[in-house]
Parts: C-alpha cells; sequence; structure tokens
C-alpha cells in the first residue's frame, strides 16, 4: 500500500462533538463501506476520553458499525460478484427492464423473481445513458443524499469547463453531472460513486464504486489501476478536474483529506513534483470556514448551484427569498472563467463574476455579500454585514437581534485576530498577551486604521509572524497550538 493511502488528522468536526484521530487502510476494521476511521470523545472536566472506530461515510446510524480501540474484532467486507453486472450491460435493450422496487436491471427471464414489483418496461438507450432519471435519488444527508443539478448549473458548469479547457473531469459523487459530460459533450468523465447502482449503467472506464471519505475503492488495486490510467497527461492539451459533490452533512476534513490524496496520486502518476489539480467543491456558502480551514486555496464562486429534486436548494423564492445558498468552491483563479450574464455581473476591482445584487466595499476591498443579498459596511466593526445584522456592544460585532445571547454567540465564532474559535476579538487573551492592549474602539481591530479589515491588517501579519505557503497558513498561534 503506498504512503497516500494512509493519513493522521486531528481535528474537530462542525457538526459533530468528536475528534478524529486518523485512519490506517491496512489495520483499521473495515466495514461496508470500507477502513473505518478512529474517533475520540472529547473528554469532560479531565476525565479519560473514549476512543472507538466507526465508517468514515456516515455516523447517524446507517451505517452502525462501531467498536471500541483495541476490541478484537476480524475485517469483514466482500465485494458482490460483477459478473451478473456484465452481463445485464451487454443483454440487448430490448430484453431488459428496470425494477422500481428492487432499483436494479434484469431481464425477462428473472420478472418471475419480482412478483408485484412495478417495472419500467420499454427502456431505450437513451434511458439507460441517463440512469439519474431512472434511480430514486438516496436521502441519508449524511452519507449518501443525492441532489442531481438543474439544467441550467449543467450548462454553466460545462461552461465553465470549456473556458478552462478541461478534457477529463474525476467526478466525486455528481452523477447527473457525469452523465451530462458523457453523453452532450467531448470532456471525458469518470464517476467515483458509494452508490453501486451505477454498475447496472457504466463499466468500470466510467464508474467506480468508491468512498470518497476514506479514498477506498470496493474493487481493490483493480480500481485503482483505472484511476491511475485515467490521471495520466496524454498530450500537451488534457487537462484534468476533480469534481466533489458531497452529502452536505459529511466530514470536510475527510474529503479534503481525500482530494489531497488524489492530487499526489495524479503526481505520482505522471512524475510530476508538485502540480496542482484543478478543483470544485460543491457546499452551502455558510460552509465557507470549513473548506478555507482544510485548503486555505479554496476561494467560493457567487454561482447559485440548483439542484432539481432539492424542495429548498433552488430558485424556488417560496423557499428560500434569497435562492439557493449552495455555492462552487474552487482552486482556479475566479477571474479565469465568467458566469451567466443574466444574474452575474464582473466586477473590475474583484477581478471576478459576482451576483447582481453584490456590491464592492473599498474599506474590504471585496465584493462581500455571500446569501445574494446586498451587504453594508459597519463603521462599528469595520466589517461588511448582512443587511438586518445589528452592532453589539458588548460582543464589538455585528449579529442577527433574534435570538443574540452574548455569552452563547462568543463560544460559536471565530476571532479575526487570531482564528481560534471561541472567542471575540475583544476578548482575545493571545492578542492581549502579544500587543499589551485591548482593541480599539473603531475601525480595524489591531491597528484602529477605518482603511482596511483585519485580516488585511499587516501589523497582525507582523506580529503574528503569519505566512502563507503551499496552501496553508502558519504562524506563532499554530506553533503554541
Amino acid at each position: 500500500m503506498s504512503e497516500f493511502a494512509t493519513f493522521l488528522l486531528i481535528v474537530t468536526f462542525h457538526t459533530e462533538n468528536l475528534i478524529v484521530i486518523g485512519y490506517n487502510q491496512e489495520k483499521n476494521p473495515i466495514c461496508e463501506h470500507g477502513p473505518t476511521v478512529l474517533f475520540r470523545l472529547p473528554s469532560i472536566n479531565g476525565s479519560h476520553s473514549k476512543q472507538f472506530f466507526a465508517c468514515s461515510a456516515s455516523r447517524d446510524g446507517s451505517c452502525t458499525f462501531r467498536i471500541n480501540q483495541g476490541s478484537s474484532k476480524k475485517n469483514t467486507h466482500s465485494n458482490k460478484s460483477n459478473e451478473r453486472y456484465v452481463m445485464i450491460r451487454n443483454t440487448p435493450v430490448s430484453r431488459k427492464v428496470f425494477c422500481i422496487k428492487c432499483q436494479e436491471l434484469v431481464v425477462e427471464s428473472e420478472i418471475k423473481n419480482h412478483v408485484n414489483h412495478p417495472f419500467l418496461n420499454k427502456l431505450t438507450e437513451k434511458m439507460l445513458k441517463e440512469p439519474t432519471r431512472i434511480l430514486s435519488p438516496l436521502s441519508v444527508d449524511k452519507s449518501e443524499a443525492q441532489y442531481f443539478f438543474t439544467g441550467s448549473t449543467l450548462l454553466c458548469i460545462y461552461g465553465i469547463f470549456k473556458q478552462l479547457k478541461i478534457t477529463k473531469v474525476v467526478c466525486l459523487g455528481a452523477p447527473r453531472l457525469h452523465e451530462y459530460l458523457v453523453t452532450k459533450t467531448k470532456i471525458v468523465s469518470l464517476l467515483l460513486d458509494i452508490d453501486n447502482r451505477f454498475r447496472w449503467f457504466y463499466n468500470d472506464t466510467r464508474f467506480l464504486q468508491y468512498n470518497m471519505f476514506n479514498n477506498y475503492f470496493y474493487d481493490g488495486t483493480s480500481a485503482q489501476n483505472v484511476l491511475i490510467q485515467f490521471l495520466k497527461i496524454v498530450g500537451s492539451s488534457d487537462i484534468i478536474c476533480i469534481f466533489a459533490d458531497p452529502p452536505f452533512g459529511c466530514r470536510s476534513e475527510l474529503l479534503a483529506q481525500t482530494i489531497r490524496q488524489l492530487n499526489e496520486l495524479y503526481n505520482q502518476t505522471n512524475s510530476y513534483i508538485q502540480n496542482i489539480l484543478p478543483v470544485f467543491w460543491v457546499y452551502p456558502y455558510f460552509m465557507e470556514i470549513y473548506i478555507r480551514k482544510e485548503i486555505p486555496s479554496m476561494e467560493m464562486s457567487d454561482y447559485r448551484i440548483n439542484y432539481t429534486n432539492h424542495k429548498t436548494y433552488n430558485n424556488n423564492k417560496k423557499h428560500l427569498k434569497n435562492g439557493s445558498p449552495v455555492r462552487l468552491f474552487t482552486n482556479v483563479a475566479l477571474d479565469l472563467f465568467s458566469l451567466p450574464k443574466s444574474n452575474y455581473q464582473f466586477c473590475s476591482k474583484c477581478h471576478k463574476w459576482v451576483s447582481r445584487s453584490n456590491r464592492h466595499c473599498v474599506i474590504c476591498n471585496n465584493c462581500t455579500s455571500k446569501n445574494n443579498v446586498t451587504y453594508r459596511h459597519c463603521l462599528k466593526c469595520n466589517w461588511c454585514v448582512k443587511p438586518n445584522y445589528q452592532h453589539c456592544d458588548k460582543c464589538g460585532r455585528c449579529s442577527q437581534v433574534q435570538g443574540h445571547i452574548c455569552k452563547l454567540y462568543r463560544k460559536k465564532v471565530t476571532c479575526r485576530i487570531c482564528l481560534l474559535k471561541g472567542h471575540v476579538e475583544n476578548m482575545c487573551s493571545i492578542w492581549e498577551h502579544i500587543k499589551g492592549c485591548k482593541q480599539n474602539a473603531s475601525g480595524c481591530v489591531v491597528c484602529g486604521s477605518k482603511s482596511h479589515i483585519v485580516s488585511d491588517c499587516l501589523e497582525r501579519k507582523r506580529l503574528l509572524n503569519e505566512e502563507y505557503f503551499l496552501g496553508s497558513y502558519n504562524n506563532i498561534i499554530n506553533m503554541m497550538n
């Protein structure tokens, strides 16, 4: 097993009070979704914290695998034979039907085994090339949720690929995008997805059953070799990218590590030293902090991703007056591609396409809106905020008025000075220790200037010895922790 198959993480996830210790594909127990992850419950009042192995893809009960560290349990996991899938794919379409209840393709002679089951008979080649139009979407948000892009979203994503001259796409999830690329474009796509139902429709040059949260191939080395061949650059015009559309309740630090592993495999395959693959990651805008924490080079595009089968993440104003909150994050410079002119405009100061409701702030030096409304600049905290926010003098920040409790609010936010969670700037003990003073009453919370925000403050960067190198920030705070 190569080095890219093993990693060690010590991070805290945003939706669960668990700490990821790490996983090892060779040694950790295996559940139905591949090698498990070692978790640790945080200690309470100095008590000994409990460590246990659990599924990398699901911790909401859909996968019940969980054993304590040190327990003796054999690794048990077996893959279904691929022979039946091959036989079904090679059967003429006129002799196949789709069992809606069992969610599988069957040949005519097997219909007797599906008594009283509803069927789709009269299948066509076009239907088989677009399986997301046939399959019932999975709906477990924390592990296997499936929401399919609208036609306009597919056109926009394809337009971005064309502008960047992308020739190959590794789709982590995103089956609707995969089938669009395969059937309607010249871009070559490989779908890596945990849903084995796609085996009925694609051979292993188009689909590999895969867990994106532990970089696990269900068919082992043979499947990994397919990916290796796909990642090979065969001409000077070849440009490969990764497109990830994970469940929104996923462990973002695990997916980020998988992306790094795939990038390392890409470099190993092509004998590169350190080439960076273009990455696109679909996620809600309010989860930006978690992506940026793992991959600081990722920037959020203003483009709003819409789904056909999600009741709120679409353009239906009845559910969300500001439209879908789902955005496209990428490590590609945002000025390298344009967005549809119908809803977006180019900001010559930011050098990127933004929503028409977004406005450039000269102090923040950015088009600051995140949620498709026009933000306003608060002179007291020297930061652009949502229009319905009000300034709290105790917290030294703006927040929504309804439900604002200072003590609870401070525990949830991230300090803009030291970048640590659990306090606001006027209570940053690390900064007080370094600088020997509290924040100013207004303007930049570090130097008091009203011409820039704290993240751009040169004084802050100098005193914290902050440097940005190869996708991560380093400063004395990180060294202290």
